[in-house]
């Protein structure tokens, strides 16, 4: 099958990109309205990656703790920790999510055809189809939490997102760099931590963590990322048939 024959995506755009010797098409997922852009080619090393509009309105880090927590387990993968099990034994040439202050993004690579597909797979569910609606507990773990070791201690605040961007925090470059932002894009989504702010985070409730995500990681607010030598009209129809035909179009705000 061709991309052409494809009928749950429409073509916007094609055209070869000399300078990157690659074939190009924007496409946009006909059901959902999720667009997508696929570089077939003959690098070896393939790429995928999906990608949300993720526009934060305080500093509470609600974007950066929901892209940690759909890496904790999903409907297809339940286990604890898929992220670290891939780390161990994929065979992947890079694997990581990032948040940005607009945008979090969840790319993956491989040279191997199987172990790309796996990536694929495993990375969609968990966007998707993330076990964060069933158990509090991975919010409590990646965002926070209070803790006594013992009985007599001080009520403290532990979490994995509160504690990396403590570390954060305490470095004097990050401190000017956001400021810098904060000051010059006040009542935008630059003006506050799309990380989290260890002041701030402890706000966040586990109902708005959950209503962002639903809000936002919705086929019609991403963007899918294709490259590389593989069948892509083969992978454009399956993450068709096992995710986006599921979805209707919303309109995100």
């Amino acid at each position: 099958m061709k991309i052409e024959e494809l009928k749950s995506y429409e073509i916007k755009e094609h055209r070869f990109l000399k300078d990157i010797n690659t074939d190009a098409y924007v496409l946009s997922h006909k059901k959902t309205n999720a667009r997508v852009v696929v570089m077939p080619n003959d690098e070896e090393n393939k790429v995928f990656y999906i990608g949300f509009r993720t526009p934060p309105k305080d500093s509470t880090g609600v974007a950066h703790i929901v892209e940690h927590t759909v890496l904790c387990g999903s409907e297809k993968y339940p286990i604890k920790d898929p992220f670290v099990e891939l780390c161990k034994g994929s065979l992947n040439t890079f694997l990581n999510a990032m948040t940005y202050p607009d945008k979090t993004v969840y790319p993956v690579a491989s040279c191997n055809d199987f172990d790309f597909k796996n990536l694929m797979d495993v990375y969609l569910d968990a966007v998707f189809h993330p076990n964060i609606y069933h158990e509090e507990k991975i919010f409590r773990q990646e965002g926070w939490h209070y803790e006594l070791e013992n009985r007599d201690d001080d009520l403290t605040i532990n979490g994995v997102v509160y504690s990396e961007m403590k570390g954060a925090f305490s470095d004097p470059d990050d401190i000017v760099e956001r400021q810098i932002m904060n000051s010059i894009f006040p009542d935008t989504p630059y003006g506050v931590e799309s990380g989290g702010d260890p002041d701030v985070i402890p706000e966040l409730t586990y109902r708005d963590f959950l209503d962002f995500h639903s809000k936002y990681y919705h086929p019609s607010n991403s963007y899918i990322f294709l490259y590389g030598n593989c069948d892509m009209a083969e992978r454009l129809d399956y993450i068709d048939r096992e995710y986006l035909s599921k979805y209707d179009e919303i309109k995100v705000d």
